[in-house]
């Protein structure tokens, strides 16, 4: 549909709230934007045969309540088309459901698996049957990857530094999982403010998930460093199969730095950096990146929201 004209200060505070929410604020702006009154609003998704009451959208707005059952959030998606959105531009600031025992922190505009991956449901099943911390007790203010490729142009390490802020009162761990295309699932090694807990591997989704277990208990608001490392088995992989990188993130994180070190014997002929809302989508933002003389490139990227961001190379 189109739009009515607003000011460019209003497209920028919609924009804002899309990326960073949260939820009620960002229903409430895009509603304020599109010009509909809910009564409007109730009636188009009416005509849609989806029937959602005025009241409903109205605690959506204030954040008394919001859609958890799939009725609602099929509402939600209808809603995103009405009020001229890009798909899941509110679903994605929706997070995991309010959780029903005593703790009641959550990271801050938090995703589902299922915002990011398509086959989210082995990952979940990961993460809930394998007794780990609690993954969303902390936040990311910052993350640092590095990469390092051979010369046969197949990745050997990660180094990973994450700069963690507790949410609530005794947060003594965190959970990271990497997602492998074949079967090349690294080693994690703890360096720094960590040791190592948990891990399982689920070899046909590609999942690896690692527990890393702090080296003190964190109250609400205490940043900490965790740095460990992600070492490949050598000749498991073909050389030359490696072409892309990525993070994805469920959160809100102020600061990311991606480094990917090539070696001299296999550099590629081209690098572009992209962004994108989940993984397999489009990408909503790409660049071409430059290879430098020592062989390093470089992404980085402030106020991510969730998704993913990465790198992409040719080797011809």
């Amino acid at each position: 549909m189109t739009q009515p004209n607003h000011p460019a200060s209003a497209d920028r505070e919609l924009a804002r709230v899309l990326r960073s929410g949260p939820f009620d604020l960002a229903v409430k702006t895009a509603v304020r934007a599109s010009g509909l009154s809910l009564e409007r609003l109730v009636h188009r998704l009416a005509t849609r045969g989806i029937h959602v009451s005025t009241s409903s959208l109205s605690n959506w707005q204030t954040g008394r309540s919001r859609p958890e059952r799939a009725e609602s959030v099929h509402a939600l998606r209808a809603m995103e088309q009405i009020l001229g959105l890009p798909r899941d531009a509110l679903i994605q600031l929706l997070g995991p459901r309010r959780p029903r025992g005593r703790w009641l922190d959550h990271a801050h505009g938090v995703v589902s698996y299922e915002a990011i991956f398509d086959d989210h449901a082995r990952l979940t099943r990961i993460m809930t049957s394998g007794d780990f911390v609690h993954p969303d007790r902390c936040t990311y203010q910052t993350v640092e990857d590095r990469m390092t490729l051979d010369s046969d142009g197949v990745v050997r390490r990660i180094e990973v530094r994450n700069l963690v802020s507790a949410l609530t009162d005794g947060v003594d761990g965190c959970v990271v999982y990497y997602r492998a295309d074949d079967d090349s699932h690294p080693d994690v090694r703890p360096v720094e403010g960590c040791r190592l807990g948990r891990t399982r591997v689920d070899r046909e989704s590609g999942y690896m998930v690692a527990e890393l277990l702090f080296d003190r208990r964190l109250n609400r608001g205490d940043v900490h460093l965790v740095a460990f490392d992600q070492h490949f088995t050598a000749a498991r992989v073909r050389p030359r199969t490696s072409d892309h990188y990525y993070k994805a993130f469920r959160s809100p994180c102020r600061s990311y730095l991606l480094r990917v070190v090539f070696h001299p014997d296999a550099v590629p002929v081209r690098l572009r950096a992209f962004r994108a809302n989940r993984w397999g989508d489009e990408p909503t933002e790409e660049q071409a990146l430059p290879c430098y003389r020592n062989r390093v490139t470089h992404v980085h990227t402030p106020d991510v929201s969730p998704g993913v961001v990465g790198v992409r190379w040719e080797w011809s």
